[in-house]
């Protein structure tokens, strides 16, 4: 079991299975909520439970071509990722109180990372979006 919660602890959340990867995601949209990048934690979106808070969850739509919300406290603001995206969901790691015991696999998005940001690790890059299967 991996807990998470947000800043405030208006939300909380169970994440039940494994994890199929831990990722940094260097898309505009995390860069924004996040800094440079966000490391994300994804799984299959029937193992991750709201277990308090469901009401203070505000979601942003989706950009124009894309597939993710931003979710978020909006009590804190604390981002909590993509709690609710089909078959999966995408949680920021920020928002785990527990260790997931998986280590990062890849950077994606990496079309959109900043000209001035350097990546010096040897994880597999993508351009774009990458799910795990």
């Amino acid at each position: 079991m991996i807990r998470g919660s947000c800043l405030c602890g208006a939300v909380k959340f169970e994440i039940s299975g494994e994890p199929s990867s831990l990722s940094y995601c260097h898309c505009s949209r995390c860069r924004k909520a996040a800094g440079i990048f966000s490391a994300v934690l994804i799984g299959n979106a029937s193992d991750l439970k709201v277990t308090q808070g469901e009401a203070f969850i505000q979601d942003h739509p989706p950009s124009a071509g894309g597939k993710h919300r931003r979710c978020f406290c909006n009590q804190c603001g604390t981002s909590l990722g993509d709690l609710h995206t089909g078959d999966i969901y995408v949680v920021a790691a920020s928002a785990l109180d527990d260790e997931p015991r998986i280590k990062p696999a890849f950077h994606m998005f990496v079309g959109s990372k900043p000209d001035w940001y350097e990546i010096n690790d040897d994880l597999k890059q993508f351009e774009g979006d990458y799910i795990p299967e």
